[in-house]
């Protein structure tokens, strides 16, 4: 059976073997196509091929470029003066850690274990031991029929104001034997079923209304406590002596200079003796105003605590400052006999005055 030329057969086969064909000229295989499909259909970035690095199509950096000259640094000695200072502190905070102790508290036992008292040891039946055999815990005879009757038991009708005065007038006799619960709920479930009587409404108790006319009486002036004219005597204990300096006064603390020094201000790098870029224009003028001086430099080393090593670490940081501030000024052609420096321990930076 021969196929005709335009059979839907012949249409097809030509149609598959054009789309291997252009598969094959693609290099791409049935996954990549897929991906590709997938790609186009979702759209957006995803469709669009990744772009470059960059800097990809640039050449590699050459060795030379890299930097020569040296940074600025602080002297040798102000990074020592640092490294003195980090090594105390240091040391400090191990001492301090010790004398502090661990930082986990000892936990007590809970109040209910400590206060629950021990079981008394009793000899167990068949042997001499006083050691004790756990019981279990067992509910008494009748409260389960006396929970149950309470479950089922209509909620108790309040008593009439007869009954309640009855039941005053008659005092309880004592019984020989105490009846049981679930007996006492069954006599009420009787007791309820046979009463027909009509209760009587209870008189309402409201809260009395709060007078607003009612006037508080001064205080007289006896009553009020007096402020003492200076702090109470410390207490005294028999058997305990008073510390010799109780009564002494606080230490007077020094009279501090707080007026704002004289000068130009140079700035420095904190915690250094650095001098910070972009004052050469400052140091010019100086040296322009006053070729020949003198210059008085004045140093400040930021001292923020009142201890005494701490103040001379600022002192000395100060003294730095002012020297490098002199090495800049005799690099200008000022004469070094007519500059003086001084170290101050409170203080930012450093000023240079031409008149001490």
């Amino acid at each position: 059976m021969a196929f005709q030329s335009g059979s839907p057969f012949r249409s097809g086969a030509l149609v598959a073997a054009g789309v291997l064909c252009l598969t094959g000229c693609s290099h791409k295989d049935p996954v990549d196509t897929t991906l590709g499909w997938m790609q186009h259909m979702r759209g957006g970035v995803i469709a669009s091929q990744r772009p470059p690095p960059p800097g990809i199509y640039d050449p590699y950096p050459h060795v030379g470029l890299t930097p020569t000259t040296t940074p600025e640094m602080p002297s040798p000695q102000a990074r020592a003066l640092i490294t003195q200072q980090m090594i105390r502190d240091r040391n400090l905070m191990y001492r301090t850690v010790a004398a502090n102790g661990t930082l986990m508290p000892e936990i007590p036992p809970p109040p209910s274990a400590a206060a629950a008292p021990k079981p008394a040891a009793t000899p167990q039946a068949g042997n001499g031991s006083g050691t004790t055999a756990a019981q279990p815990a067992t509910l008494p005879e009748g409260t389960a029929g006396a929970i149950m009757d309470a479950a089922d038991a209509p909620p108790p009708q309040p008593a009439t104001p007869t009954a309640a005065a009855d039941k005053l007038s008659k005092p309880a006799l004592p019984s020989a034997s105490a009846p049981s619960t679930s007996s006492l709920f069954g006599a009420n479930k009787k007791k309820d079923a046979g009463k027909g009587e009509t209760e009587v409404a209870m008189p309402e108790i409201g809260v009395p209304d709060v007078k607003t006319t009612a006037q508080t009486p001064p205080t007289p002036a006896s009553a009020i406590p007096q402020i003492p004219s200076g702090p109470p005597a410390p207490p005294s204990f028999p058997g305990f002596n008073i510390p010799s300096d109780a009564y002494l006064p606080d230490a007077v603390r020094p009279n501090y200079d707080l007026s704002d020094a004289k000068g130009t201000a140079i700035h420095c790098v904190p915690q250094s003796d650095q001098i910070s870029s972009g004052q050469d224009d400052t140091f010019a003028k100086l040296v322009t105003k006053t070729p020949h001086g003198p210059f008085y430099v004045r140093g400040f080393g930021s001292a923020a605590s009142l201890d005494a090593q701490a103040q001379a670490d600022a002192v000395q940081l100060g003294l730095l400052r002012a020297q490098n501030i002199a090495k800049k000024l005799i690099a200008l052609k000022v004469p070094a006999s007519a500059i003086h420096i001084r170290g101050d321990a409170f203080g930012m930076g450093a000023r240079i005055a031409t008149t001490p």
